[in-house]
C-alpha cells in the first residue's frame, strides 16, 4: 500500500468507523498520548506525530497493521 493511499483510507474510516476500528484507534491514541514524538501545532490546532508529520486523529485510523503504521512501531494492533 502506497502512502497516499493509506492517508486516504485512514480519512474514510475516520469519519465513520466499525466498534473494531474505533477500538483499535483508542488503542494507538493512548499509545501515542505517552510518546516524546506527539506534539501539538498551534497553527493547526491538532496533535502529529514528529516522525511521519501525519495528524494523530487520522493517523491513528491507518489500514495498515500497527507495527507498519507508526514509524518507531509502537503499535501492537
Amino acid at each position: 500500500m502506497n502512502k497516499i493511499s493509506e492517508i486516504f483510507q485512514a480519512w474514510v474510516v475516520s469519519a465513520n468507523p466499525t466498534p473494531e476500528q474505533l477500538s483499535i484507534a483508542q488503542y494507538r491514541s493512548q499509545v501515542c498520548d505517552s510518546c516524546s514524538c506527539k506534539k501539538f501545532i498551534t497553527a493547526i490546532q491538532t496533535f502529529i506525530c514528529s516522525e511521519c508529520g501525519c495528524p494523530l486523529s487520522k493517523k491513528i485510523f491507518s489500514p495498515k497493521p500497527g507495527p507498519e503504521a507508526c514509524p518507531l512501531a509502537k503499535w501492537k494492533q
